[in-house]
């Protein structure tokens, strides 16, 4: 796996590949840092990479952030996003989403060209929330969903926004066509 060493806090997330015919896994390994760490989403793209989303109370000095999207947790928990090698060796990137209040990613998709779709839920405002684009540029109270493409390299945000009303909004659940 990406990681073989629970690193502490009451939960890392884990990722593990099960062998086609069942019988044993390919890899199984940890995502996580000192903090509360939880994976809800997972895809897998053409090449047998796995992406995963969830969210995370580590910060930046224990959490495996590399390449993106953004390398800084934000707030009290912050919706992250991994890209696990195909063999399960090590990530190809692993990064935040999030603003400074609580926020979790639950749903993730990919694309043919390597591009991640995450859904998920924030508390944060448009002030410190990462929105570049649509759908909606702006927080409309309570809890709302956003939705964000991630470069296929990982690097940032090619959109971010919310999806909401006055009330509370969850995205669980995203696909792409």
């Amino acid at each position: 796996g990406p990681d073989l060493t629970h690193n502490g806090g009451d939960f890392d997330a884990f990722v593990a590949k099960v062998k086609a015919d069942g019988t044993a896994l390919d890899y199984c390994g940890y995502i996580g840092g000192s903090g509360y760490d939880v994976g809800y989403g997972i895809a897998v793209d053409a090449a047998s990479n796995a992406y995963i989303t969830g969210y995370t109370g580590s910060t930046e000095a224990t959490f495996p952030v590399t390449g993106g999207p953004d390398l800084t947790h934000n707030g009290s928990t912050d919706a992250f996003v991994v890209k696990v090698k195909a063999d399960g060796t090590a990530l190809d990137y692993c990064g935040y989403i999030g603003g400074s209040d609580s926020d979790g990613g639950r749903g993730i998709a990919m694309d043919g060209d390597g591009n991640a779709y995450v859904t998920g839920d924030t508390w944060s405002t448009g002030a410190t929330f990462p929105v570049t684009g649509g759908p909606d540029l702006d927080h409309n109270g309570g809890n709302d969903a956003f939705v964000a493409r991630i470069k296929a390299d990982g690097t940032g945000l090619d959109y971010c926004g919310f999806i909401g009303g006055s009330g509370n909004d969850y995205g669980v659940g995203i696909a792409v066509d």
